[in-house]
């Protein structure tokens, strides 16, 4: 019987790192390069090549991403902003910090967890006119390419600008093999501890092909300054810590390895988890490399508490993303938006253990449980 299985497993990140970073982070120590050290612009050189955009920025965090692309945008007038209502609320308020006065409007999500195009073009056709500039937010959520071309063309059709979260999909691509990240405009990159590649505290990139943005965007995240007391306009403290860079740059040289294990993981649940009252994710025709940030099922008529209840009895961590959508929360529940598929969806979701160290053992032991759970439910 497995003891424990964890929910992630950034203890085996570092046991796979730790030989290669100890000596950068002893030269850190030793330079005292704490802030844009070298480090720095090695890692943005190498995700910019993972990528394949010209540019990357490393910022302090996906939030600050989010709020640095919107401001480097320099929009007038009266603004849209455009987002997925089955999202992390992080996508609203990194837009929100930088254009407080913007009207934004939430999208309801298809049967993949995604934004549903169909709305988004409905809602872009009807509501174009009443703004100056409007920008798209897409989310590649849970692993999982948005309809990003078809976002895409929309944006295209109306005049919009549009900015990827790829907070939770770093190395996943759509079905013709194109990484995400590399279609917007600028694509905002969360770097938390549990992501894909994740730090060790907060850190975030952002990508762009657009020279003009990646000037802004470095002049934005470093209090505006061209050179140090050299102001151009006003900026933040938002840049990338070296230490951290140092560390997810030697975690990038493993990202498509722990992908790859991840589509395996999921592979396997597929295979072993056979109950029609769990609905398992299904692949978006949309997409087609899905890096499995999280691996999340539908409990259809079941008691989602006693399941996660059950599995926490057996030593096997849980989690829902996300219970409470952004509507329903206290600080936005009087904007009345109402999206009925990211409502249900937000009572129904739940994620099993998911990272690239779980044997087929752990998963085994996960789904025996989960079956168990399912058959005391009735």
């Amino acid at each position: 019987m497995v003891s424990k299985v964890l929910f992630n497993d950034l203890g085996k990140q570092w046991e796979v790192i730790k030989d290669a970073a100890l000596p950068r982070i002893d030269n850190l120590f030793s330079t005292s390069a704490f802030i844009n050290g070298p480090d720095v612009n090695t890692f943005e050189e190498n995700f910019a090549k993972y990528i394949g955009t010209d540019y990357a920025v490393g910022v302090s965090n996906g939030t600050d991403a989010l709020k640095l692309c919107v401001e480097a945008l320099n929009l007038r007038g009266k603004v849209g902003i455009v987002i997925p209502a089955n999202t992390f609320i992080a996508t609203l308020l990194g837009a929100e910090m930088a254009l407080s006065d913007a009207e934004f409007v939430l999208i309801d999500c298809d049967e993949y967890y995604q934004m549903d195009t169909e709305i988004l073009e409905h809602t872009i056709m009807k509501r174009r006119k009443d703004w100056d500039e409007c920008v798209i937010i897409p989310v590649h959520l849970y692993g999982c390419a948005s309809d990003i071309e078809k976002i895409m063309h929309i944006a295209k059709e109306n005049s919009c600008w549009v900015i990827e979260d790829c907070s939770q999909a770093h190395g996943t691509t759509t079905s013709k093999g194109r990484p995400v990240g590399t279609f917007g405009h600028m694509a905002a990159f969360s770097m938390y501890p549990g992501k894909n590649l994740g730090a060790a505290g907060d850190a975030g990139v952002i990508t762009t092909d657009n020279e003009k943005f990646y000037d802004t965007l470095k002049l934005l995240q470093n209090w505006g300054a061209v050179k140090k007391y050299y102001y151009e306009r006003k900026g933040y403290n938002n840049r990338l810590d070296t230490i951290q860079a140092v560390i997810v740059d030697e975690k990038l040289k493993h990202l498509n390895e722990w992908n790859e294990k991840r589509e395996q993981v999921a592979y396997w649940y597929d295979e072993l988890i056979q109950n029609e009252t769990i609905i398992k994710p299904k692949k978006a025709p949309y997409c087609g490399r899905h890096t499995y940030h999280i691996y999340c099922i539908r409990l259809w008529g079941l008691d989602r508490d006693e399941i996660m209840s059950q599995l926490n009895a057996n030593g096997i961590q849980s989690g829902i993303h996300y219970p409470i959508p952004i509507e329903q929360t206290k600080i936005y529940e009087e904007k009345e938006w109402h999206n009925p598929m990211t409502r249900l969806y937000a009572e129904q979701t739940m994620s099993l253990p998911m990272h690239p160290f779980m044997s087929r053992e752990d998963v085994e032991h996960v789904c025996n449980v989960l079956k168990e759970g399912v058959k005391n439910a009735y």
